[in-house]
């Protein structure tokens, strides 16, 4: 049956060195407790990471007396017996009085864990911040450039009209040539058949072949947008216009032109 008294911290440190110096009641108490299973068992594995890290070495003179003499204890032999209640074997006194230095080990294990743990969070966030930092830093100067292009008085603003239509379709182009920059907004555009593109054209005022400005697809109140296209600078534009382009844009604009103006 199993005993009503757990045996105290220091007998179960003995326990978790030495099983087989115990005796036969501490045995029998720890094979019927789980409380007392698990306390060894956490004393053990702390003990297998400090011997991992660690070299056993001697204690130094005295230590022995030292350790009796704290404990309130004698240091004959005969008192020390009473207290292990059965000999102990050679080199576990050693052992035992390494006990504070390889918890000392195994706490310095842990912490260099959790130093290097802490160390990767930080890293992490600090790559999230900076990634999104730059993304912001992107959308400021585009939003800028935008600006730039809508206030510029040297700006071209053309509105682009559709004949026969109710509601009548409409685009507006504001364009700087030396910039290469464009915004052009529409409404009232009419839906789209499957597989089926708007596409916007700068046609130059050279006499050189329309330039395509983006393909869009208008929304269900028929508005849409193109936002600074790539574009080459300094081509200067005759006037603008819209077609309808299979899926993905065309090199050459489709008749007819749906939307026009200049």
């Amino acid at each position: 049956m199993m005993a009503a008294q757990h045996p105290d911290s220091d007998a179960l440190m003995l326990y978790a060195l030495e099983p087989g110096s115990r005796p036969d009641t501490v045995r029998e108490h720890v094979r019927q407790c789980g409380s007392c299973q698990r306390e060894i068992a956490e004393i053990q594995g702390v003990l297998a990471i400090a011997a991992l890290a660690n070299t056993p070495s001697a204690p130094p003179a005295g230590a022995r007396e030292r350790l009796l003499q704290a404990a309130g204890l004698p240091a004959d032999s005969t008192h020390t017996e009473k207290v292990t209640q059965m000999p102990t074997r050679r080199g576990a006194t050693p052992r035992l009085l390494l006990w504070t230095g390889w918890i000392a080990a195994a706490a310095c294990l842990v912490y260099a864990a959790l130093v290097h743990t802490t160390n990767a969070k930080m890293g992490q966030l600090l790559g999230q911040q900076s990634a999104e930092l730059q993304r912001s830093q992107v959308s400021a100067a585009r939003a800028e450039r935008a600006l730039a292009v809508l206030s510029s008085p040297q700006a071209q603003r053309v509105t682009l009209v559709a004949a026969h239509a109710k509601p009548e379709p409409t685009g507006h182009a504001v364009y700087l040539p030396d910039r290469g920059a464009l915004i052009f907004t529409a409404s009232n555009l009419q839906p789209l058949p499957p597989n089926k593109t708007y596409e916007l054209w700068v046609i130059p005022a050279n006499g050189s072949a329309p330039l395509p400005a983006g393909t869009f697809t208008p929304d269900s109140h028929g508005m849409a947008s193109v936002i600074l296209p790539a574009l080459p600078r300094g081509v200067k534009a005759k006037a603008f216009g819209v077609t309808q382009e299979n899926a993905g844009g065309s090199a050459t604009p489709t008749l007819p032109i749906l939307l026009a103006g200049g």
